[in-house]
């Protein structure tokens, strides 16, 4: 049967959830479909474009949130909406900040975020740096949260290693303390408020507002 495009697609996904994307190169992949590596160029010109079709593969599950939501839920559900989607696979988060992507879907969720920062009433370019702005936080937040997954499940993670480090600074020992202690979700959560209150601030401030 013909390799299409889409099997290939699937299989690096397969890949992705088995080795993680240390472990993804096209020689295993072509292994893994039982084929040549050159049959896998036939539809991707390279690792990276490969790498570019799988992160627009994973922003396809953020779903698109109700247009009568008011601007901060929209902006809130886009950024757990697309959390989601990259921890639906295996460091999936590193894979999608290693790409710049202009596929439909990355440009539909990118579209509604600066749609959303804009009905908050900050000027274009002000939105499109906040809505750049709430992506990082979503990528970085989920790198260092897959990561000590990973770390977690090889029994390497020991966070009582960097508190005793700060020793020298209660402050900031103590912080580190709550901070191990507190659900990611609710690390998230709270970053991401963060984020919208500024957007909020700064709409309240208008266009000299800092």
């Amino acid at each position: 049967m013909r390799l299409r495009r889409s099997d290939v697609l699937d299989g690096a996904m397969r890949l992705l959830e088995e080795e993680g994307l240390a472990g993804l190169t096209m020689r295993r992949l072509a292994s893994a479909l039982d084929v040549r590596p050159s049959a896998l160029y036939w539809h991707f010109a390279d690792k990276r474009t490969l790498l570019d079709a799988m992160a627009e593969e994973l922003v396809s599950g953020v779903p698109e949130p109700d247009a009568s939501l008011p601007w901060d839920e929209r902006a809130a559900a886009l950024a757990r909406g697309l959390r989601d989607a990259l921890r639906s696979h295996r460091d999936g988060a590193r894979l999608h900040a290693g790409t710049f992507v202009d596929g439909a879907h990355t440009l539909r969720v990118g579209n509604a975020l600066l749609a959303a920062y804009t009905d908050a009433g900050l000027p274009r370019p002000r939105a499109m740096s906040t809505a750049f702005a709430t992506l990082h936080f979503v990528l970085g937040h989920t790198i260092e949260e897959q990561a000590r997954d990973e770390l977690r499940a090889a029994g390497r993670w020991n966070p009582g290693r960097a508190v005793a480090a700060a020793g020298a600074f209660p402050e900031l020992a103590a912080a580190l303390a709550d901070f191990e202690a507190t659900p990611p979700d609710e690390r998230f959560g709270e970053g991401l408020r963060a984020i919208l209150e500024g957007a909020r601030t700064r709409a309240a401030g208008g266009a000299g507002h800092a």
